[in-house]
């Protein structure tokens, strides 16, 4: 399944948040980043990233808990979410 997590950090570590990201340049272990993006006005960070395992992705960002906090949303694209938005709406 497909997530989008965003990611945010206090100011006052963002260089902390580099400095860990630039040690870890791969997927963490059953987590396959997609895309990431670091929101260059503000302290946040986007990562797009698959993972079946709900263990991993708990794991992954239990271990950036000392440094922020991330939102971890469900996605899916958005031609998947037309056809099932059709096959379950009323008429």
């Amino acid at each position: 399944m497909l997530f989008m997590a965003v990611f945010t950090y206090d100011p006052q570590d963002r260089d902390q948040v580099i400095e860990r990201r630039m040690k870890n340049p791969r997927s963490p272990k059953g987590v396959e980043i997609q895309g990431e993006w670091f929101d260059v006005s503000g302290h946040r960070v986007f990562c797009l990233f698959e993972a079946d395992d709900a263990a991993h992705v708990a794991a992954t960002f239990y271990d950036w808990s000392d440094l922020g906090v991330a939102e971890l949303i469900p996605v899916v694209d958005t031609e998947f979410a037309i056809k099932l938005l059709k096959r379950t709406s009323r008429k």
